[in-house]
């Protein structure tokens, strides 16, 4: 049961990744017999297709219209340690492993 899981799980993947390629080729396949004008001037012309895919455009529907700029100062207090440059103790590196040349 668990190697149909998998292979029905692999295969929803597999869709779930490929449509967008595809689904990409198959629009400009569709607008492949349109006409573009590539003129250098400036110049106005009617819609060339009419195309609910490259039309679309996202709203955002949950704009705050009202904002309130609010100022928040707030103070962080760091406690300096002096750096220890060497250690003490002569039997600090004993129980690591010897991956590097020994301390003298």
């Amino acid at each position: 049961m668990n190697q149909q899981v998998k292979k029905y799980f692999s295969i929803f993947l597999l869709f779930l990744f490929v449509f967008p390629l595809v689904e990409k080729e198959v629009h400009s396949f569709n607008h492949i017999s349109d006409l573009h004008c590539f003129s250098s001037n400036k110049h106005l012309h009617p819609l060339e297709h009419n195309c609910s895919i490259c039309d679309y455009t996202s709203t955002n529907s949950n704009a705050n219209f009202l904002t309130q700029n609010k100022f928040i100062l707030s103070v962080q207090n760091f406690s300096f340690e002096p750096f220890i440059e060497s250690i003490a103790v002569q039997n600090a590196f004993n129980n690591l492993p010897a991956r590097a040349p020994p301390v003298v």
